[in-house]
């Protein structure tokens, strides 16, 4: 018995390592080679069946090993966001850098032990965990309020043709060939050559049909001129009231300056929370905006919102659509709060279980009610997200939008991976959707990303700048008619594969 039982630690230390070494390929660092993690982990999980007798269980444990590694590794800068006030949250840390992971490892459990099921063949079960981790990491997009942030197809994304397919099959889609490009080393090795022939040959077809689809020209709306306002205040300082006035000069300053060409945007964008006030009319600071903005423009803008209802005292992290009046003409409340950054789910349990400090440090707010769209004058309808919410896919169903609105306020995680996942999520969710995307941060990464995720007017992390861009069209992609229908197709066929495909040669 100890033997078998020294073994499984060690093959789960081997796999949290190859979970960790995974990590390497999610921006910035961009580390293609790192995808072969996967095929330690399909060797980890084949040698298992020589050494574990209850062998569900000895997998489970190897992919929740896996999972943990890759999600500390991957997700480790969201203990930056504690450091802002170190002196009430900094000791809670750990459990914010090791709590995540802990609690997103079970879905790579469930998949290495669901793939121990297929019928044996190496080439059989490699499949069979590609299909598992796909549909695992899945239903991490929607499960327990959803968290689908480094699925696999953040993993590839470093090379634009080859992911460009998501406009076919969507970013869960992705995920099997993602997966079997990375186990390609190991299936070589164990000589399987029908099969890591074919994971070539579908990541060279994705390539050429990603390069010609990135040979269409992004076509600019007529008279949809849009500034961007990226005004880098230091999360330390956006909410202290000596602060206030200078924030404010900023914003006005920038959006008031003529650019180069020495024309006036029609449309100016400040990013999530940007306002450090809550907004009345008539008030000084709406007589300051109408002279920055100018007549016939208006500004779309982040801010925080608290009304009085018969319920009590109701926040919402809000976007308001403001014209030259000063006057608010739209408005969009965000529905899929961040747990534990914008409300604090079980708040009751964590107060008797001596986790209080957590439970009142956090803001809380209200969600708002799911829109479609957001209506700003002069563009095409525009489909708001703010913050997080855009790494969440676009259903069919939703009214017709033009465009994505992205406000969103990462100086909480400082110059860290961070930001930098968050902007490639939103890359792939354009080319999804079909539908440009305009993204406008506090502190960084802003810019325009196009339908095809080409990026344009990037304003990098830290510097404080504004931008004047045009508005692209959008285009047709068979994930907008579908939704998920051409991602079950795959994992269905992949999945008659493994169950009716020859013993032979695999």
């Amino acid at each position: 018995m100890a033997r078998p039982f020294r073994w499984a630690v060690v093959r789960a230390v081997a796999a949290l390592v190859c979970g960790a070494v995974l990590s390497l390929t999610l921006p910035p660092f961009d580390l293609l080679p790192a995808l072969a993690a996967y095929s330690g982990l399909a060797a980890l999980a084949a040698a298992g069946d020589r050494w574990a007798r209850r062998r569900i269980a000895h997998r489970a444990l190897l992919g929740a090993a896996f999972g943990f590694g890759y999600h500390v590794a991957g997700l480790w800068w969201i203990g930056e966001a504690f450091l802002v006030d170190a002196a009430q949250f900094g000791a809670l840390i750990p459990l914010a850098v090791v709590g995540l992971p802990l609690a997103l490892a079970p879905f790579h459990a469930v998949a290495v032990a669901l793939a121990g099921l297929a019928p044996p063949g190496f080439a059989r079960r490699t499949v069979a965990l590609a299909v598992a981790l796909a549909l695992t990491e899945w239903v991490r997009g929607f499960a327990f309020t959803g968290f689908p942030w480094n699925v696999p197809a953040v993993q590839i994304s470093s090379i634009p043709a080859l992911v460009q397919p998501v406009a076919l099959v969507g970013v869960a889609g992705m995920a099997p060939l993602a997966i079997l490009l990375g186990a390609v080393p190991a299936l070589v090795v164990a000589r399987s050559w029908r099969l890591s022939g074919a994971v070539l040959m579908a990541a060279i077809a994705a390539i050429v049909y990603g390069e010609m689809r990135l040979t269409q020209d992004a076509i600019p709306l007529a008279n949809a001129r849009i500034r961007i306002v990226q005004p880098s205040i230091p999360q330390r300082e956006k909410w202290d009231p000596d602060e206030r006035n200078s924030i404010w000069a900023t914003l006005l300053r920038l959006t008031a300056e003529v650019s180069e060409a020495g024309a006036r945007p029609s449309v100016v964008v400040w990013p999530e929370t940007a306002l450090p006030f809550l907004w009345s009319t008539p008030s000084l600071e709406q007589m300051q905006l109408s002279r920055a903005l100018g007549p016939g423009a208006v500004l779309v803008t982040g801010a925080v919102e608290i009304e009085a209802t018969n319920a009590g005292r109701r926040a919402t992290n809000s976007i308001l659509v403001i014209d030259d009046r000063g006057e608010v003409t739209d408005r969009y409340d965000k529905a899929h709060l961040v747990p534990f950054g914008e409300y604090v789910p079980f708040a009751g349990v964590l107060t008797r279980i001596g986790l209080g400090a957590l439970a009142a440090g956090t803001d809380t707010f209200v969600p708002g009610d799911p829109r479609d769209v957001l209506e700003v004058p002069g563009l095409p309808p525009a489909r708001p997200r703010i913050c997080y919410e855009a790494i969440f896919p676009h259903q069919p169903g939703h009214a017709p939008a033009g465009w994505i609105l992205n406000l969103t306020n990462d100086a909480w995680f400082g110059d860290t991976p961070g930001p930098y996942q968050h902007f490639r999520h939103v890359v792939l969710r354009s080319i999804e959707a079909g539908l440009p995307t305009v993204r406008v941060a506090n502190t960084g990464l802003s810019g325009t990303i196009d339908a095809y995720g080409r990026v344009k007017d990037e304003i990098l992390l830290s510097r404080l700048a504004f931008r004047d861009i045009s508005l692209s069209e959008s285009v047709s992609t068979l994930y907008a008619r579908f939704g998920y229908a051409p991602f079950l197709l795959v994992v269905t066929l992949l999945l008659a594969w493994v169950a009716l495909g020859r013993r032979s040669g695999v």
